[in-house]
């Protein structure tokens, strides 16, 4: 139960981190940088995430 529900977890950030992107896509200047200094640290959390899913399985 617990992998499932960090796979369903891992799902959604990546949605979210997909999200961000497009938003950085339409910001400039320091949203746009904010934007994907955000998404960058989302992808690390989805690297650990997916890490940790592998070692519960």
């Amino acid at each position: 139960m617990l992998a499932q529900e960090l796979h369903t977890f891992i799902q959604d950030c990546q949605r979210v981190a997909s999200e961000l992107r497009s938003l950085a896509g339409q910001a400039s200047g320091v949203a746009r940088s904010t934007l994907n200094e955000s998404v960058h640290h989302l992808e690390m959390c989805i690297k650990e995430c997916e890490f940790a899913a592998q070692q519960i399985r």
